[in-house]
């Protein structure tokens, strides 16, 4: 029975070091062929001390639907038969030339036109969040990070949103 337990201790790990692989592989294909979507940032500068420094993000793109699922929330509550937005799902976001997001709304399944894209969303405490909802940085470059005017993301063919990168107002990458 030992000599089986051993095997299946190794058998589990194996199959827990292919899971982490796989899933690293996944991610960097994404970072490198994922399509290219600027978001424009609300950003708050917290300090914590457990965590080190790091940058809430808020996207101002998502503020007027977080509005609309509080609401939708709210209805709800009062009636079993008010339709109900999950608090994860899609969103079809309009782009710019420049990738830019310009727009972004529920996605009810319509087919993509070629400035858009489908991106994931989750809501958290109210917040909508699409990639992540905070950036961490080395401690001493809070200063050089306050100066993000927008979030750079790669994002997947199933909505997966990457945050790449910080960009300053002329769009150039804040560097650590």
């Amino acid at each position: 029975m030992p000599e089986q337990s051993r095997w299946l201790a190794a058998a589990v790990i194996v199959l827990a070091l292919i899971a982490v692989n796989v899933s690293i592989w996944q991610k960097e294909q994404l970072l490198k062929q994922g399509a290219v979507m600027i978001l424009p940032l609300a950003p708050v500068d917290p300090r914590s001390l457990m965590q080190g420094d790091y940058m809430a993000l808020n996207y101002a793109l998502t503020r007027p639907l977080e509005l609309t699922l509080y609401q939708q929330a709210e209805a709800c509550g009062a009636t079993l038969s008010a339709p109900c937005l999950p608090t994860s799902g899609t969103l079809i976001v309009d782009l710019d030339a420049q990738r830019h997001a310009t727009q972004a709304r529920f996605d009810q399944g319509e087919p993509l036109q070629p400035n858009q894209l489908r991106v994931k969303y989750h809501q958290h405490y109210g917040s909508l969040t699409v990639g992540t909802n905070a950036y961490f940085f080395q401690e001493g470059h809070g200063e050089r990070f306050a100066q993000a005017r927008f979030g750079a993301f790669r994002v997947g063919s199933d909505g997966t949103a990457l945050l790449t990168d910080l960009l300053d107002e002329q769009g150039k990458v804040i560097q650590p």
